[in-house]
């Protein structure tokens, strides 16, 4: 049962990009470059413990809530690190908040895709071939 993971990442990081220059960008105005870049740190790091670790090993309930708190606390890290481009009165919990939120629900479909997907590859690669 292999996974294509340039296929399954690339999906994954374009969804993340886009959420969180939607949330972050266009919502709180964080230039969409620091946007993206976060996106990319948060996916890659998702990707490995949420998606290779906890979504194989106990489903996709438990690996959305880890992605959720994941989410949740590296943006609100990466976004503290960035203070000094952004305001001075930015309520960085409330972004992470907002971004983990609409990221776990992403990552939710994400994962039913992801365990389908799996699970039609095992099908065909189980099945005789006619030659």
């Amino acid at each position: 049962m292999e996974v294509n993971h340039g296929k399954t990442v690339g999906i994954k990081m374009s969804a993340l990009i886009v959420v969180f220059i939607v949330v972050l960008t266009l919502g709180f105005t964080i230039p969409w470059y620091h946007a993206a870049w976060i996106a990319i740190a948060i996916g890659t790091i998702a990707y490995f413990i949420g998606d290779m670790l906890i979504l194989r090993k106990f489903g996709n309930i438990p690996a959305t809530i880890a992605d959720f708190g994941l989410v949740f606390l590296l943006t609100w890290f990466f976004l503290w690190l960035l203070d000094f481009d952004l305001a001075a009165d930015s309520n960085f919990a409330l972004m992470a908040l907002v971004t983990a939120i609409a990221t776990a629900v992403v990552e939710y479909f994400f994962h039913i895709w992801l365990l389908k997907h799996k699970r039609g590859e095992a099908h065909a690669d189980a099945r005789p071939s006619t030659r």
